[in-house]
Parts: structure tokens; C-alpha cells; sequence
């Protein structure tokens, strides 16, 4: 495979991830990998101790080293997945020489060589940022592993400047080893969904859509306050419904008997991509206000249908939306609201609706591709 006269370099990723439920990350991990493949930019070796989905990483060589028995919420189970993620995973490459390693979800094997070379993906510092988010475990889980993968990375790309500004800042990474390369959006948002005969949470009125469930970082518990504050004003707003998709990670809204919502309000947890793409495409207003995003991938893709959004004037939103959105503060509660009656007004809708998607159009998995393969290229030499 070559791109242009030039042989396209090998790269070995850990895709262990994507045998279970993809979040951000994965998708990530999945759409570069697929486009890595597509452009011609990146030949990739996929190791992983889980088999895969059917049909996923066509392009791939999927290589499986195998840990029969493997059980989901078994702690000897996820001992033995982090095993395969520090030293496990290179083993079906090791008789191929010297290895690239891509980190694509900012982690790093120990068990690289001095000679092998090694880029990791940065999605964001938030533990950093805000740890007031984040329990003592996960924070110390964090600052016990980033240092050292900051460290043996011969290179790190940032979603985004803003999260290349916090690495630089926080943990003293030289701009010099920082390439930003900005996330895409998939050419299918672009496109409003197959009609669907059958019955979904979006039928019955209108709705704001919220994304990421009830979570700290997505801001769930200030997206309920704002949104329950604009619709008791009254009057063609109590028609509005909120749908909240998405898996909550706050534990009064996570754990068995969750805590009551708001009349109004919808909890729909996990949603597949199809149900996703729809419920974005129908929404009257995408309501994203979150506290801190390494990217913000939904701004884009909702943008990208044409559907306005509403979100953050703080970390890298306004990097990702533009002009092309309501900023709000999203530590008031009323800014929020007030962002959402603006969306909701006719004459700023058609406004977002014309140039969200212009906005979309600027961040390609393409584009994302071949910069990530120009950081590949400067490696392998």
C-alpha cells in the first residue's frame, strides 16, 4: 500500500477496546483506523486479547492474542486486561522488527523497546483541569500512569489546541513534541437518517437533546437545573421535552433506583449510532454545556445535520463550534437557559441551521488521517 511514491509506514494499535461499547474514544479509535486504511495513509497491525465485532477494522490485520475465559466485571478478568495492555499487547508483533506504536486512546505499552517508537493521542487533561469531577482512585490512577506515557511518547497529538495548551501548562510537555490534529466528523451526519416506521424517543413533540447522560463533565445535573428554570417560564416552552442520551455516571442517577428527574425530562442511557444520528437529526436543539471537552465531537456531528447547538464558551467547544453556535457559561445554571431560549428563537435558527453544517465541513476524518500519517512518516524515518 503506498501513498503517492511513498511506502506507507506500519503502525501497531491496541484495539482491545473495541470489543466492548464504544464511547468517544472508541469511535475514535475505530473511524482513524478505518480511514488510516481507506487513504492509504498507515498500514495497521490491530492487536487485541478480545475477538471484535463482525466486520469491524475491514482494512486491519487483526491480530489476536488470545486470553480465553475472560469475564466482564471479574476482577481477575480485568487484571489480566491490563496485563495485555501494558505487555501483552506487542507480543503478536514482536518478530516484525522494530515497532510504531500509536496510543490511541493515550496509553502506552511498558513493554516497548528503546528502539521501537511510539505516538499517543491525548484526548484531554481533564482529571487535571477539574479534579473536583473525578474520585481519589481515578485521580490517582491517572497520576500515577500519564507521566511515564507522557514521557516514552516519542510524540503526542492533542485533539485539540486547547488540550495542547493544557499539556504544555500542566504537565510540562515542549510544544515541540505536541502535533494538534483535530477530530473529524462522519460523512453520514451530513445526511439525514433512513426513515424508521417504528416508534422512538423521538416521537411525541419536540425535544432538547442532551448527550453523555447525567455526568459530571457533561454537566448533566446544571443541564437538568437550566432546562427545568427555561421550561417553568411557561407559555410554547412546556411543550419542549429534554432527552438525555447516553450512559449517567453521576451515582445518584447511575446505580439501581435512580434519582427522580424533572417532569419533562427522559433518561435514555446507552443509544446505538443509528438511534443517535436520528435523535440528533430531530432534535430542536443540541444542549451540550459541558464543564470541560478535549474536542466535542456531538457539537460537530449535530452541527453537521443541522441542527443548532447550544454549548460551552470555556476549553475547546468554541474551537470546534465557531461562530456557529450559542456560547453559554456553563457554570450558571441561567446562562444555560438563556442560551436556550436564543437557539429556540426563529430567527437564530435558521441562522444555525444554515451555517452549522458549513462549520461541520471543515473537520474531516481525512484530513485527521493524513496529518496523524504525517506524524507516522516523521517517525519511522
Amino acid at each position: 500500500m503506498t501513498t503517492g511514491t511513498r511506502l506507507a509506514p506500519v503502525v501497531t494499535v491496541n484495539v482491545r477496546r473495541l470489543a466492548r461499547r464504544r464511547t468517544g474514544i472508541e469511535r475514535y479509535m475505530e473511524r482513524l483506523i478505518d480511514t488510516l486504511h481507506s487513504t492509504g495513509g498507515a498500514q495497521v497491525l490491530a492487536t487485541t486479547c478480545e475477538p471484535l465485532p463482525a466486520g469491524m477494522l475491514p482494512g486491519a490485520e487483526i491480530l489476536i492474542h488470545p486470553m480465553p475465559g475472560l469475564q466482564a466485571g471479574r476482577l481477575r478478568s480485568q487484571l489480566r486486561k491490563l496485563w495485555f495492555d501494558g505487555w501483552g499487547c506487542l507480543a503478536p508483533v514482536r518478530n516484525r522488527g522494530r515497532i510504531l506504536f500509536h496510543g490511541m486512546d493515550g496509553l502506552a505499552p511498558r513493554s516497548l523497546r528503546r528502539s521501537d517508537r511510539c505516538v499517543v493521542t491525548i484526548h484531554d487533561l481533564a482529571f487535571a483541569v477539574h479534579p473536583e469531577l473525578y474520585d481519589r482512585r481515578t485521580r490517582l490512577l491517572y497520576r500515577a500512569v500519564l507521566p511515564w506515557v507522557l514521557r516514552r511518547a516519542d510524540r503526542i497529538i492533542a485533539d485539540s489546541a486547547q488540550t495542547a495548551g493544557d499539556l504544555m501548562r500542566l504537565a510540562g510537555t515542549p510544544a515541540s513534541r505536541i502535533e494538534v490534529v483535530h477530530l473529524g466528523v462522519e460523512p453520514r451526519y451530513f445526511h439525514q437518517p433512513a426513515p424508521d416506521p417504528r416508534p422512538g424517543p423521538w416521537d411525541g413533540g419536540p425535544y432538547v437533546l442532551a448527550v453523555g447522560g447525567i455526568s459530571p463533565r457533561k454537566n448533566g445535573r446544571r443541564v437538568l437545573e437550566a432546562f427545568t428554570r427555561w421550561r417553568a417560564r411557561g407559555g410554547w416552552r412546556h411543550a419542549y421535552r429534554l432527552l438525555v442520551a447516553g450512559q449517567s455516571l453521576d451515582p445518584a442517577f447511575a446505580g439501581p433506583g435512580p434519582a427522580a428527574v424533572p417532569d419533562g425530562v427522559t433518561l435514555l442511557n446507552h443509544v446505538d449510532d443509528e438511534a443517535l444520528h436520528t435523535l440528533y437529526a430531530r432534535a430542536a436543539v443540541l444542549l451540550f454545556p459541558a464543564l470541560y471537552e478535549g474536542f466535542g465531537l456531538p457539537i460537530l456531528e449535530a452541527m453537521a445535520l443541522g441542527t443548532p447547538v447550544v454549548t460551552s464558551v470555556t476549553g475547546s467547544a468554541p474551537e470546534a463550534a465557531g461562530d456557529a453556535a450559542v456560547l453559554v457559561d456553563p457554570f450558571d445554571a441561567d446562562s444555560i437557559a438563556t442560551g436556550l431560549e436564543l437557539a429556540l428563537q426563529p430567527e437564530e435558527q435558521r441562522r444555525l441551521r444554515c451555517e452549522g453544517p458549513v462549520q461541520a465541513r471543515r473537520f474531516t476524518w481525512e484530513r485527521t488521517a493524513a496529518a496523524t500519517a504525517e506524524v507516522y512518516r516523521a517517525l519511522a524515518g
